[in-house]
């Protein structure tokens, strides 16, 4: 298998640097702007073939480790008792896929119809930004696992939270039986189960807890430089966006198809980082959930002693896992990444606009 990626990876070099006219570039006669509009390929490249090395040959062992304690969690959650729990997560990943193969296809057929001229090397590049999405779809689809997980860990505290505050307020609970039980109900009402000295259930959630922080950090290790060459390719045709946009401005004769054909593309990467950045928020959402609810165990002081130490456990392993994606401990990946990305590329709109005044 590891060979077969060797010969993958080579032999989709060789085509594409075949297919790369270096002699007009390096003469001087190709225009600046095609120069330019060929940049960002030559990123997407270098991640195409460092994120295939790195998959095959480094971090393989470490996504392994990733879905055995991901079914080390759903065994000790019974997540095999809720009925539609995994076709739920089928249907996600189908989602996530058919997404992506959509809007690419849909990047293709604009490619088609606004290039001025269809050349081989544009057709065998098409491959390489594929791939690139596809590593973020697996990124959000990873992230979209713990999140599920962890979504079920809070199911079981809230379960559990409303019980006692039901108690709190004296008012009775019976057990009445249903014509039709929710399976998923039944099974976080019998998780926690009584609030007894003995119970350790609280106990056996935050160890699932740290599971799930230990899994997140090693996701940040297995995705960084892809989230990091994503970041770059992205900025990179921003800038060559702005850029292009002047030259084309410029320059009336010029074909306004190949400005709006990288411009497409130019919004298409930005709408990548914001999935993936979308992605990581809400998993930051549910891990302050998790906050509250364990806090209100700890709060509860009609809980037995030992429950409420237990929840004071779980607080600091919610406080040490805080479960954030970093970009080589530059930049947190979260919703205010995608406010940075436009501050500073708003900043090199201006930067640009001045240096093309003297140009």
């Amino acid at each position: 298998m590891k060979t077969y990626s060797v010969l993958t990876i080579i032999s989709f070099l060789i085509t594409i640097l075949a297919s790369i006219d270096f002699k007009t570039l390096m003469s001087g006669t190709a225009k600046s702007v095609v120069v330019m509009e060929e940049i960002p390929v030559f990123v997407v490249l270098v991640q195409y073939t460092t994120s295939t090395i790195t998959a095959s040959f480094l971090v393989n062992s470490a996504n392994i480790g990733i879905f055995n304690k991901l079914a080390k969690i759903d065994a000790v959650l019974e997540a095999e008792s809720i009925s539609d729990y995994y076709k739920r997560s089928r249907m996600e990943t189908y989602g996530f896929l058919f997404f992506l193969v959509l809007s690419h296809l849909i990047n293709i057929i604009i490619e088609l119809v606004t290039a001025e001229d269809v050349t081989v090397h544009a057709l065998i590049v098409l491959p390489l930004y594929f791939i690139q999405k596809l590593e973020i779809v697996a990124f959000c689809k990873y992230i979209a696992m713990v999140k599920r997980r962890l979504v079920l860990i809070n199911d079981h505290l809230k379960v559990f939270v409303q019980e006692q505050e039901k108690k709190k307020n004296n008012k009775t609970i019976f057990s009445v039986s249903k014509s039709n039980p929710d399976p998923k109900e039944n099974v976080e009402i019998k998780f926690i189960g009584r609030a007894v000295d003995g119970n350790t259930k609280i106990r056996d959630l935050a160890s699932m807890y740290d599971v799930i922080g230990r899994i997140c950090s090693v996701i940040n290790e297995v995705f960084n430089f892809q989230i990091f060459m994503t970041l770059v390719s992205t900025f990179t045709y921003v800038v060559i966006t702005i850029w292009s946009s002047l030259y084309y401005y410029r320059t009336p004769a010029s074909n306004s198809g190949e400005l709006i054909n990288t411009a497409i593309w130019c919004f298409s990467a930005i709408y990548t980082v914001g999935v993936m950045s979308l992605a990581c928020e809400q998993l930051l959402l549910v891990r302050n959930e998790t906050r509250v609810l364990v806090n209100k165990i700890i709060m509860n002081y009609d809980l037995p002693n030992s429950m409420r130490v237990q929840a004071k456990a779980f607080m600091e392993l919610v406080e040490a896992w805080s479960l954030r994606i970093y970009i080589y401990d530059l930049f947190s990946v979260d919703i205010t990444l995608m406010l940075k990305f436009i501050s500073v590329a708003t900043t090199y709109l201006i930067v640009i606009i001045q240096i093309s005044h003297f140009v």
